[in-house]
């Protein structure tokens, strides 16, 4: 059992890019081998390799878990920004990176995995909050690390009065995933078939949960209804 004070919270430093794109590789190895036929390896630097550009955001926090120095947790949330566009994050418009990539892993591969993230991609609305993604390596898993991440991030967001709920979405046969969100005052708001996700992720039903947070002295009448 892994005590709690072996596990260091800390904001997403450049340096662990590389080790975060791993650890999704392995905590979501079942959608990321659902799209494309290479090693895990390989799906990580493909991952790195689209990431490479990627702009960081105003609108958006990243922190991990570590223990005695390594990742082994991560946790991404999102907000509304009226800038953004409404491409994914993972999309780079550098044509020679690209290439690079198309070269590495295949044409096929890259697309694949792109359409993939395009269509987890989500965009939250106005005074909410949006877990983009939260990663347990498997080897750490039943460990509490989850639920510090998830602590964080209600902690960050109670914080800030122009946001009042935190969402996110899963699969709706994640039981294990569903019952931790419960436990930490999630709740089901709606749940959604959706055809692209089944054909490209074998996840054909999705839940959208929401966590109603404290409201702040400042918020108006109006503010309630969220």
């Amino acid at each position: 059992m892994i005590s709690p004070n072996k596990i260091t919270i800390a904001h997403y430093q450049e340096q662990d890019h590389r080790a975060v794109c791993s650890l999704l590789v392995d905590a979501f190895h079942g959608k990321f081998h659902s799209l494309i036929s290479l090693e895990d390896d390989d799906i990580a630097e493909l991952l790195l390799g689209l990431w490479e550009h990627d702009q960081p955001s105003a609108s958006s926090q990243q922190i991990v878990a570590k223990e005695n120095g390594e990742v082994v947790g991560t946790l991404s949330i999102k907000w509304k920004d009226n800038q953004a566009s409404d491409r994914s994050k993972f999309i780079s418009s550098h044509h020679s990176s690209f290439s690079q990539l198309f070269k590495q892993f295949g044409y096929l591969n890259v697309c694949k995995l792109m359409v993939g993230l395009h269509f987890l991609n989500y965009q939250p609305r106005a005074k909410e909050c949006y877990v983009d993604h939260l990663a347990v390596r498997s080897s750490h898993r039943n460990k509490g690390i989850g639920k510090q991440l998830l602590s964080w991030a209600i902690d960050f967001v109670n914080s800030h009065s122009e946001v009042d709920k935190l969402t996110l979405h899963v699969a709706k046969n994640n039981k294990r995933a569903i019952h931790m969100y419960q436990q930490m005052d999630f709740a089901i708001d709606q749940s959604n078939y959706s055809g692209i996700r089944h054909l490209l992720f074998k996840e054909a039903n999705w839940h959208y949960m929401t966590r109603r947070l404290p409201l702040h002295p400042r918020s108006s009448i109006n503010e309630k209804k969220y």
